[in-house]
């Protein structure tokens, strides 16, 4: 257990992702500069619709409005019931290779750009897709293309909990964000 320190930082930047749509914030981090070859909201727009699923992880970062790029050119999705079938089927239409599968049952896609599709069935912290969906917000990505999102509190479970030591680096970002949108939530744009 640590206490971090307040960071301030990142306020005026999440300011300016609140500003955005949800489309757009996610863009604005996954810029070609800054994660070549990766397409989040094509991906996600091939899956909606497939498959139940919510979206974790830094793409659902951008979503809730972070701060901070994508530089990693992973999309990690927490699909419903039995919509892991129907995960595999979009990422095939994605023209993706099945990559190693984990002991927890999840998944792992290599799209041809060499952007990465990961599919989990439960998260650190989490008991999967029922327990996220409770508070996941549906979001809109593109013209008719809606995906649910984790909340904000979701993804602060998930990083405290992870034993990826890289996961934590990102707490302070995601507990400045909840308190931006707590602060302003109808200065922020669904």
């Amino acid at each position: 257990m640590g206490l971090p320190r307040y960071d301030d930082s990142y306020l005026s930047l999440i300011a300016q992702q609140l500003r955005r749509g949800p489309a757009e914030r996610l863009q604005h981090l996954a810029a070609e500069w800054a994660a070549p070859g990766f397409d989040p909201v094509g991906m996600l727009s091939e899956l909606a619709g497939q498959a139940r699923f919510v979206v974790v992880g830094s793409v659902a970062g951008a979503l809730n409005g972070w701060p901070i790029l994508l530089g990693e050119r992973v999309l990690e999705i927490v699909p419903g019931g039995s919509s892991m079938v129907r995960v595999e089927r979009a990422a095939r239409r994605l023209g993706a290779e099945p990559a190693e599968g984990g002991r927890d049952g999840s998944r792992w896609w290599v799209l041809p750009s060499g952007a990465r599709l990961h599919a989990t069935l439960a998260p650190s912290g989490t008991r999967g897709y029922e327990d996220l969906a409770r508070d996941a917000q549906s979001m809109q990505i593109a013209a008719g293309v809606s995906v649910r999102v984790a909340s904000v509190i979701d993804l602060i479970r998930i990083a405290e909990s992870s034993p990826e030591p890289d996961a934590r680096m990102f707490v302070s970002a995601l507990w400045a964000t909840l308190e931006m949108l707590q602060r302003e939530p109808s200065g922020a744009k669904a």
